[in-house]
């Protein structure tokens, strides 16, 4: 596989494994709504009133995130939400793990009382944030509906500079 090819898989990756598992886990909690709201009450970090609108609002954020990664909109939004969202339920799982609460982390759906926040499950978004910090790095790719909406010598397109620069050089720039 070339580099080039290899920057593709790399940046498609970025975007879509965090969009698939936004995606699960924000359709999981939107599809259970109580089995979300028990999930944030069981972390036991925010007063009581704000336990219902997070778990109301959460997963539609979670699933519209996704769609942006999947689409290629607003990538370096998209990649700084997923930034905001993998060190908020790091930090929240984190926390869970080191108070020894005895709960379920809710990130796929389910909720409430269980077996404790695992380093699996801690573990687990810390690729996720690192796919949105490259994503807010580096936003510009290829097959995605930005590139619809970059003005000419805003931005690059597929994100290969070398080349990018050689083919404004020919043109003249």
């Amino acid at each position: 596989m070339t580099s080039r090819a290899l920057s593709v898989v790399w940046r498609l990756a970025c975007r879509l494994v965090p969009a698939g598992l936004l995606l699960w886990a924000g359709l999981a909690k939107a599809l259970d709504r109580q089995a979300s709201i028990l999930a944030v009450d069981a972390y036991d970090v925010l007063p009581q009133v704000l336990v219902r609108p997070v778990a109301t609002v959460l997963p539609w954020i979670e699933i519209g995130v996704a769609a942006l990664l999947v689409l290629g909109l607003f990538v370096r939004f998209a990649g700084l939400a997923t930034i905001a969202l993998a060190a908020v339920f790091i930090a929240g799982m984190a926390q869970a793990k080191a108070r020894g609460l005895a709960i379920d982390c809710g990130c796929f759906g389910g909720g409430g009382a269980g077996d404790g926040v695992s380093w699996w499950d801690i573990a687990r978004d810390v690729p996720i944030l690192v796919a949105g910090l490259y994503l807010a790095w580096r936003p510009a790719g290829p097959l995605q509906l930005d590139n619809a909406f970059l003005v000419e010598g805003s931005e690059a397109i597929d994100g290969d500079d070398e080349r990018d620069q050689a083919s404004a050089a020919a043109r003249g720039r």
